[in-house]
């Protein structure tokens, strides 16, 4: 992108409404054992949390000098501890996944959070297009996130039919807590990339052209299933793989990385490692042939 020139775009991303409302400390509303019962009964139900998962709202503390509190969420899937963190409006009606300090210096604040990411699309990666493309776009994605299959549907409609010879596209895991088969299609789509690139890519449109129709009662059969009509995926070490949590490392090591970096919702995207927010194709589109114009990439 040329110097000088900041590209700014609204995304949408795997998250919860915020409310409005504002109130002075000394009257926020209490969290009665109602208001618990309430939140928890609408997070399980939201999130499809069974209930033998022990779900709970663990804790909850206010947010500087405001009304505003954090949540914390926990319960059991799969035999592991997930815990989710929301904020809560004043009044405990809206719940979002991150909580924006409209006061605070922007130009500071993004400053104080850039992150080195220049090495956010190297590595063993599920990738698509010319190695050497001047362009690459890595995306942390989760296969449950609707936004992240509205941008895997950009990608696939609009950006590699116009723009695939100056494209590169690398998949990082991120399967969100708060979504309950996203880690197990994760770590099945990485057990089908130990066998071959396009394996995994194969599994990657079928979770998000069929998001609609998974849940956690079915995702192990559909995975299955699937599996089975792929020509060339050794079926035997593909059911091994899975058995044994072969590609839950994989989806650990990505998940830490995210973290360790400061993702924190799905899909965060960088295009040539600088964090661009999308929501339009003609938008990426654009960045794509400013950038594939220039000499070199960063």
């Amino acid at each position: 992108m040329k110097a000088g020139k900041i590209t700014a775009i609204t995304a949408a991303v795997c998250t919860l409404p915020i409310g409005y409302a504002v109130y002075s400390r000394g009257r926020c509303a209490p969290l009665t054992d109602t208001v618990r019962s309430r939140l928890v009964s609408y997070i399980g139900h939201k999130y499809g949390i069974g209930p033998d998962a022990g779900l709970r709202l663990s804790g909850q503390s206010l947010v500087g000098p405001t009304c505003y509190r954090r949540l914390e969420f926990e319960w059991q899937s799969r035999q592991r501890p997930v815990r989710l963190s929301l904020f809560a409006t004043p009044d405990l009606r809206y719940l979002t996944r991150e909580l924006l300090d409209a006061n605070s210096d922007p130009t500071r604040e993004a400053t104080e959070n850039q992150k080195d990411f220049a090495d956010v699309a190297r590595g063993d990666l599920p990738a698509l297009g010319p190695p050497d493309a001047p362009v690459t776009i890595t995306v942390f994605s989760d296969f449950e996130c609707p936004y992240c299959a509205r941008f895997a549907g950009i990608i696939r409609k609009d950006v590699l039919p116009a723009e695939g010879k100056q494209v590169r596209l690398v998949f990082r895991q991120f399967p969100l807590s708060m979504h309950p088969w996203a880690r197990t299609a994760a770590e099945a789509s990485a057990c089908a990339y130990q066998q071959k690139n396009e394996y995994f890519w194969s599994f990657h449109d079928f979770f998000f052209d069929h998001q609609h129709e998974l849940g956690p009662q079915n995702i192990q059969q559909q995975i299955l299933d699937h599996a089975r009509g792929i020509a060339g995926l050794d079926q035997a070490k593909f059911k091994s793989c899975i058995a044994r949590e072969g590609g839950k490392a994989l989806v650990e090591r990505e998940v830490a990385y995210g973290n360790a970096h400061g993702i924190g919702a799905t899909p965060t995207v960088f295009v040539n490692g600088k964090q661009t927010e999308v929501v339009a194709p003609e938008q990426l589109l654009t960045i794509i042939r400013e950038l594939g114009s220039t000499p070199s990439r960063p």
